[in-house]
């Protein structure tokens, strides 16, 4: 068997070894295998207050307060009192459908995950006016892989009636449309964006469930500097670790837990699990000792973290 080389593959190989020395290290990284991580899990849940609506979906912590986002069609980001839940101000923000995720970056602009058009959008903090919208990388359907744990669902009773699309309107069908589709069909379906947002100087974290991963965004030139796998189809809220913001805590939903990354390489550090039949996890934000978080039908909780 003749296993030598020829010129023409050898320079092949020679122009190919420059791309994938770039190639981020996260990306030649297989799937997450949690069987292999550090595991604890926290204690009781304890819930607090109503959340100002129903539908909250992320959260940002800032020396005035919290901010909320509500994943309802009037789109309000909610500043509260965190001690007593007291609304300070509210905003309606403009071109946002559904929102998942929201964060205030170094120069005050809010960046909000509108899901359901899989934007992400900038908007004034102080009037929710629009200043930019972007595409969302990885942006799609969300789909299922063997092992993914069952989807879950708060057992919370919901704190208001869910609201009701506007007349003449509907809701966008998200996750519905998975798998085989009508043999008319002559397109996939949308899906979905992202489902948080965490600032670090130019760059945003973002969770996309479509893609499993989360990728670091350059802000102004909207390129991906950076991604890595998340521990299941569902991140939700995210949070850095540190002060050198060099760990993220990032959620998952249906595993109702948070994993450490490393946030150049993505490795799970470690796993911190909720006790079975605690409320389910969309926005989460640590507070000294505490993890505060939302459920998505409209309630305040927190665990000693």
């Amino acid at each position: 068997m003749d296993i030598s080389m020829g010129r023409r593959e050898l320079l092949g190989l020679a122009a190919l070894m420059p791309v994938l020395a770039a190639w981020p290290q996260s990306a030649q990284a297989a799937l997450p295998d949690l069987r292999r991580v550090r595991t604890r899990t926290t204690g009781k849940v304890e819930t607090l207050y109503k959340t100002p609506h129903y539908g909250p979906n992320g959260m940002w912590m800032t020396p005035e307060g919290m901010w909320i986002i509500h994943q309802i069609d009037e789109n309000y980001a909610t500043l509260i009192n965190l001690d007593t839940g007291q609304v300070l101000r509210e905003i309606q923000c403009e071109g946002v459908v559904r929102a998942s995720g929201i964060c205030l970056d170094e120069a005050g602009t809010m960046w909000i995950g509108s899901t359901y058009n899989r934007l992400i959008v900038a908007c004034d903090a102080a009037t929710g006016k629009v200043i930019g919208k972007y595409s969302t990388p990885g942006a799609g359907q969300i789909y299922k892989m063997t092992g993914d744990p069952v989807g879950g669902r708060t057992p919370m009773t919901p704190a208001y009636p869910a609201p009701q699309p506007a007349p003449g309107t509907a809701r966008p069908a998200g996750r519905r449309g998975a798998g085989q589709q009508d043999a008319a069909t002559t397109e996939g379906p949308a899906g979905t964006g992202a489902h948080c947002i965490l600032p670090k100087g130019d760059l945003l974290y973002i969770a996309v469930p479509p893609a499993r991963a989360i990728f670091a965004v350059n802000k102004a030139t909207w390129v991906v500097e950076n991604s890595f796998p998340t521990a299941g189809d569902r991140p939700h809220d995210m949070l850095w670790a540190n002060e050198a913001r060099t760990r993220i805590w990032s959620s998952d939903s249906n595993h109702n837990a948070f994993f450490l990354h490393d946030a150049e390489t993505g490795k799970i550090l470690e796993r911190v699990n909720l006790p079975a039949g605690s409320p389910i996890i969309h926005g989460a934000k640590l507070v000294k000792e505490y993890m505060y978080m939302c459920d998505d039908v409209g309630w305040m909780n927190r665990v000693r973290f």
